[in-house]
């Protein structure tokens, strides 16, 4: 087999949101790594290099320019179903062919030749498209890609089964030229693998370390805020993270005066919320300011965090991580950055987030959008206690191993030798 050294990876995502630029430089900098040059497709180029200039060592900084070429790709439109990024048939395959276009002039323009295609959000490019000769009639060359949502193969078998993976696209797996799939849970696996016929490898949930010379200004601000109260936070304000359950929490605490600062940090979306819903947020906004809540840090103003460094300075802050997602089965990038900084977690019980929490030890579960459940968690996490009232013994370390940037590279390594 040729070595990995040598070959060039063209790394495609259309959203630009959430942990998605997170992603692509820690995909890009690992492929960099095993010896590949990148070519990178995403709407924000410049933005990406900032990003993976902070993702890579000194040495590998100074030889970007010979080994990346950056494109911009037009962030995809979300679909009329739902208003999701990924829902529909058109929307779909206008993916790959505006990818395979990106793609052709990116070459052209950086005289690289792509040997492997890869997704590092894969969704995007399967919903309503079951036809496994899409990739090869449009890219013609291997491809892999990490599938995050891949849990309707947990689902019992049924008609309503065999028409929801119809309809989520995964028989493009199927594809020739499909060189594998990582997923970042790994309960499904042996599904998959029986419906597409391919590998499916269990990838690690990857994150990015380091922090900013000076304090992030929005941890400084918590922090004095907090007085010395401990802090229960999130960042990233959707509602299948919690985020409502966090603010009863939070309300609950205040009745009760107890000595804790929670905060809801990072951008918000209102459109998610019911119009009530928005009045409460809006009143909770004014308290606030005006200061008459005072355990609450919420601002609905705010834009996103910056870079990761500066995330990773405001996560630092928290004195437990919240977790405690609802109608949601997937991994979660906050276990990774609490097994980083070693904070326990409160996480919702019976989905793979809550039985990574359970397995390592690394905080306590409740049942889902309990929000008295998650108040007397708070109290037991700042009190030294841990399942059972006893206390703790958190595997950070193996946590830390198994969802390394390491293991992340011998496993892209090995997907490159393999083409």
């Amino acid at each position: 087999m040729m070595p990995a050294s040598g070959k060039t990876v063209a790394l495609i995502d259309p959203l630009w949101i959430g942990h998605h630029p997170m992603y692509f430089s820690q995909f890009t900098a690992s492929f960099l790594r095993t010896g590949a040059k990148v070519i990178g497709l995403c709407p924000e180029p410049e933005a990406a290099m900032r990003d993976l200039l902070e993702a890579v060592d000194p040495d590998m900084a100074a030889t970007l320019e010979q080994r990346v070429h950056l494109q911009k790709l037009p962030s995809g439109g979300r679909s009329f179903f739902n208003g999701r990024f990924e829902g529909d048939p058109a929307r779909t395959f206008s993916r790959w062919k505006r990818a395979a276009d990106v793609l052709a002039e990116a070459e052209a323009n950086s005289g690289m030749k792509s040997d492997l295609v890869y997704f590092p959000y894969l969704d995007s490019y399967l919903r309503f498209l079951p036809f496994p000769a899409i990739p090869k009639f449009l890219l013609n060359r291997p491809w892999s890609g990490l599938y995050l949502r891949n849990h309707h193969h947990g689902e019992s078998k049924s008609p309503a089964k065999a028409l929801r993976l119809l309809a989520k696209g995964d028989a493009i797996l199927r594809s020739d030229l499909c060189r594998g799939i990582g997923v970042l849970d790994e309960r499904f696996i042996p599904a998959m693998e029986r419906y597409t016929g391919r590998i499916i490898i269990p990838y690690p949930d990857v994150t990015q370390g380091g922090l900013p010379a000076k304090p992030f200004p929005l941890a400084l601000e918590i922090q004095r805020k907090a007085r010395g109260r401990k802090i229960v936070g999130m960042i990233g304000l959707e509602r299948r993270k919690g985020f409502l359950t966090l603010l009863r929490t939070a309300e609950l605490a205040r009745k009760q005066n107890l000595p804790y600062y929670f905060v809801c940090a990072g951008t918000i979306s209102l459109a998610q919320f019911t119009e009530s819903e928005q009045e409460m947020l809006g009143a909770l906004s004014r308290g606030i300011a005006s200061g008459e809540i005072d355990n609450l840090h919420f601002d609905p103003s705010a834009g996103r965090i910056p870079g990761e460094a500066d995330y990773n300075s405001l996560f630092l802050t928290f004195d437990i991580a919240w977790a405690a997602y609802e109608g949601f089965q997937g991994s979660s990038g906050t276990l990774s950055k609490a097994a980083l900084f070693e904070i326990p977690c409160i996480a919702s019980t019976g989905e793979c987030i809550g039985q990574r929490v359970e397995k390592y030890g690394m905080g306590l579960t409740i049942h889902e959008g309990d929000a008295e459940q998650a108040l007397t968690a708070v109290q037991l996490l700042t009190a030294g206690k841990g399942p059972n009232e006893q206390p703790p013994s958190p595997h950070f370390e193996d946590y830390r191993e198994d969802h390394s940037l390491a293991r992340l590279d011998r496993i892209l390594t090995e997907l490159l030798a393999a083409v």
